[in-house]
């Protein structure tokens, strides 16, 4: 299994990781509802789209529920997210605003909101997937890795391994 590389540039969490798949395969599970829900949210959490217009502009809804009873406190919790679509280069690179929301898509003011740039890069391995979210300022940051965002969303490419690897 591929690892995950992860490092700080200022304001920015950077995530790598090699997919032993093509890259369109790869780039169409990040644009697709049916595929986001097989994958999306760490191991343990099932995730249901709401809405998802993949346009510039389109905005994608969704919640993530934790249904796994030996995650403790988490067991039930619901973790609602939006996301407005910014630019789409088919099969290269999506990029997006990403905030935590409630069940009527208002963001919630207490947390960060975050711009998101996913890239796919053709290898001879496969895809090298890049994320890079830049976040206001190093507070807002450091909030979100206290989350445990870096475990989550390597959990999640994790997830996204095993479907598309197949």
């Amino acid at each position: 299994m591929s690892t995950v590389k992860s490092h700080v540039e200022g304001t920015t969490l950077i995530m790598e990781r090699l997919f032993k798949a093509p890259r369109q395969l790869v780039f169409e599970a990040f644009s697709t509802p049916a595929h986001l829900e097989k994958w999306w949210g760490p191991a343990g959490w099932e995730t249901k789209v709401y809405s998802f217009d993949f346009k510039p502009g389109g905005i994608w809804h969704y919640c993530m529920t934790c249904v796994d009873n030996n995650q403790g406190d988490f067991y039930g919790m619901e973790s609602w997210g939006k996301s407005t679509f910014i630019e789409i280069e088919p099969y290269s690179r999506i990029v997006y605003t990403d905030a935590f929301s409630d069940a009527d898509g208002h963001v919630n003011p207490d947390l960060p909101v975050m711009t998101i740039t996913n890239e796919f890069l053709d290898t001879p391995e496969g895809t090298l997937f890049i994320s890079r979210s830049e976040f206001p300022n190093e507070e807002a940051l450091q909030q979100v890795v206290e989350m445990g965002a870096v475990e989550g969303f390597t959990s999640q490419l994790n997830r996204l391994e095993a479907i598309v690897s197949q």
